[in-house]
């Protein structure tokens, strides 16, 4: 295997010069001895020892990224929203020169132990995540871990990085109130536990009662996938369902509850309105275009990466929960009744 020494005795330098040509400390190496050691690294094919470094350094340069298999037990990477927030994170993580590593979990466990063999720096969590399993693994896992998407609050010492989810449940609510809608349904998974649609929810809920309308407040119970929104499309269209506008907690829900409803003699938003939320990019390509809540994806697992590498180069961390804003995005799913 070929070693630094080899290449500092091809290079006619010492191995400590070939070691900061390799690792970019060139402030004491002149231009000609980095340029003739870069030739023979790249004559000769070296390759660094990544674990013999991370041995040196105490660092790996390795971080994880973990989705729980609640988001799909076959293929995570369906969702199109993992796929997007995925894309930012590793992207960044690169940048930042590390690596990533990617798995789906069912069980915190399975993270804990895959942690402690990986020897990784540090971990991201992209799916949500309970208060409980939040304080299981950073209690367990001997490396930082930021979270996203899951429900922090100032008690918990947490690293997380969230957005405004009540907010956004309002402004798609207070978008159709204002366009003239009365009988507005919320459709999405709700259980007893935090999460973010259980916040969209508190936020439509606010926004109804503003307007007068409690007594109008529905709530559907449904799963958020594709497939779920073509099942509930139908039942509306078939008139099982009263409502005139749909604020559905998830830009691919959203899409199959319109396919689901046109497919069975509806027109959108002739006949009903719909708003979705997360602004995916996707939504370009389909028509109508769907008028959505808007969180910026790239900014948020921008953010997540930057605060997880600050607590594992242990600097200051001014705040441990970081909420995004979002904002409405006004296309073309919604009439004016």
């Amino acid at each position: 295997m070929l070693t630094l020494k080899d290449i500092a005795k091809e290079a006619g330098v010492s191995v400590m010069t070939v070691s900061n040509v390799i690792n970019g400390k060139n402030s004491k190496v002149s231009r000609e001895t980095i340029e003739r050691v870069q030739k023979i690294i790249k004559e000769m094919h070296y390759t660094p020892n990544l674990n013999a470094r991370s041995l040196a350094k105490h660092e790996s340069k390795l971080i994880a990224v973990f989705v729980s298999t609640f988001i799909s037990s076959k293929n995570v990477f369906k969702d199109p929203y993992v796929s997007d927030l995925f894309g930012e994170v590793e992207s960044c993580i690169h940048e930042k020169g590390y690596y990533t590593i990617i798995q789906s979990v069912e069980e915190p466990q399975n993270a804990i132990n895959l942690l402690q063999n990986w020897q990784a720096d540090g971990a991201i969590f992209l799916s949500n995540q309970s208060q409980e399993n939040m304080k299981f693994l950073s209690d367990y896992c001997q490396c930082p871990l930021v979270f996203i998407d899951s429900a922090n609050n100032e008690k918990c010492d947490f690293l997380t990085v969230e957005i405004d989810d009540k907010k956004g449940g309002y402004l798609a609510t207070k978008y159709l109130i204002e366009n003239g809608h009365k009988k507005i349904g919320f459709a999405g998974f709700l259980d007893e536990k935090e999460s973010v649609i259980k916040e969209r929810y508190k936020g439509y809920v606010q926004a109804m009662e503003e307007a007068g309308y409690s007594k109008f407040i529905n709530h559907i119970q449904v799963a958020t996938s594709y497939e779920e929104g073509i099942k509930l499309g139908k039942k509306i269209a078939k008139k099982k369902i009263d409502v005139t506008g749909i604020f559905a907690t998830a830009d691919l829900f959203a899409l199959g509850l319109i396919e689901g409803a046109k497919a069975n003699g509806m027109n959108i938003p002739k006949n009903l309105s719909v708003v979705g939320f997360d602004n995916l990019s996707l939504c370009q390509y389909v028509s109508p275009r769907l008028t959505t809540v808007s969180q910026d994806i790239a900014h948020k697992g921008r953010v997540a990466v930057e605060l997880l590498l600050k607590a594992i180069k242990k600097e200051d961390i001014s705040s441990r929960r970081i909420v995004c804003d979002v904002k409405l995005e006004e296309y073309q799913t919604v009439r004016e009744l």
